[in-house]
C-alpha cells in the first residue's frame, strides 16, 4: 500500500473511531471518569499520530523532552507551517494537551467536536465577543491543570523562518499563571505540503527549550515576552534549517 493509500485508511479509521466514541467522551468527562475518559483519547490520539507516522518512513527525533516536568501545567507555544503540526506535538508532547485553533478548524466535522469534548478551543478573530468566551474557557482549562498548545504566529506560513508572534497569545499563560514552554518544530511541511499535500518520507525534529516561569521575569520582560520567546525559538530553530 502507497503512503497516501494508507495515510487515509489510517485517517478513516481514526475519524470512525472518536465518531463512534464522541458520546462516551462526552460522558466520561461529564461523570469525571478520568481513567475511561484518558483510555478514549489514547487510543484516538495513537490512531491519529499512527496515520502520519506509520504511513510514511519519518525520521522523528525529540530534543529536550526531560525538561516537560509531568507535574506542571504549560502554555506549549509552537510555531506553525504545516496542517501535520498538531499530530506532531501529539507525538513529541509527553503528556495529556489540547490546542487552542483558529475557527476554520471548527468546520472539520467530527474533528473539531473531539477538539471541543478533549478542551481545544477555537477563536474566531472577527468575533470578538465569541474569542472572549473561549479566551476564558482556555484560561480555565489551564487553571484546572490541563496543558494547552498554542500557534502563536496565527497561521502557518511556508517562508521557512519563524514569523513574528501575536503578543496576545501568552495573555493565557499570564492569566492562568502557568509556564511557557516553547516547542520548535523543523521538517514538517517538507512531509507533507512541501510533497503538494500528499505524505512523504523525510525527517521531524521537535525541540522543547527551557520552560520559562512568568513569576521569574520583569515587568519589561512580561510585556515584551512574545518578542523574547520568539527570538529564542529562531535562535533555536535556524540551528536546525
Amino acid at each position: 500500500m502507497n503512503r497516501s493509500l494508507s495515510y487515509w485508511a489510517r485517517m478513516t479509521r481514526f475519524f470512525l473511531y472518536i465518531a463512534i466514541n464522541l458520546k462516551s467522551f462526552r460522558k466520561a468527562k461529564e461523570k469525571g471518569d478520568k481513567d475511561k475518559f484518558y483510555r478514549l483519547f489514547k487510543k484516538a490520539q495513537s490512531l491519529y499520530v499512527g496515520a502520519v507516522f506509520n504511513s510514511a518512513k519519518i525520521d522523528f527525533e525529540v530534543i529536550g523532552q526531560n525538561k516537560v516536568n509531568p507535574q506542571d501545567t504549560y502554555l506549549v507555544v509552537a510555531n506553525h507551517s504545516s496542517i501535520i503540526d498538531i499530530v506532531t506535538i501529539y507525538r513529541a508532547f509527553p503528556k495529556y494537551l489540547c490546542f487552542v485553533s483558529k475557527i476554520e478548524l471548527s468546520n472539520v466535522i467530527v474533528f473539531s467536536e473531539w477538539m471541543r469534548i478533549m478542551g481545544s478551543i477555537f477563536i474566531d478573530r472577527n468575533d470578538s465577543r465569541s474569542s472572549i468566551l473561549e479566551f476564558n474557557k482556555a484560561i480555565n482549562t489551564l487553571k484546572s491543570g490541563i496543558s494547552m498548545c498554542i500557534f502563536p504566529e496565527g497561521t502557518r506560513n511556508d517562508t521557512g523562518q519563524i514569523e513574528e508572534f501575536k503578543k496576545g497569545s501568552f495573555k493565557l499563560a499570564l492569566k492562568a499563571n502557568v509556564k511557557i514552554l516553547p516547542l520548535v518544530l523543523q521538517g514538517v511541511r517538507s512531509v507533507y505540503e512541501g510533497n503538494g499535500n500528499k505524505l512523504c518520507d523525510g525527517a521531524i525534529k521537535a525541540v522543547f527549550l527551557d520552560p520559562i516561569d512568568i513569576k521569574d521575569l520583569s515587568s519589561d520582560e512580561v510585556r515584551n515576552i512574545h518578542n523574547i520567546v520568539r527570538d529564542k525559538m529562531n535562535k533555536v530553530y535556524k540551528t536546525l534549517v
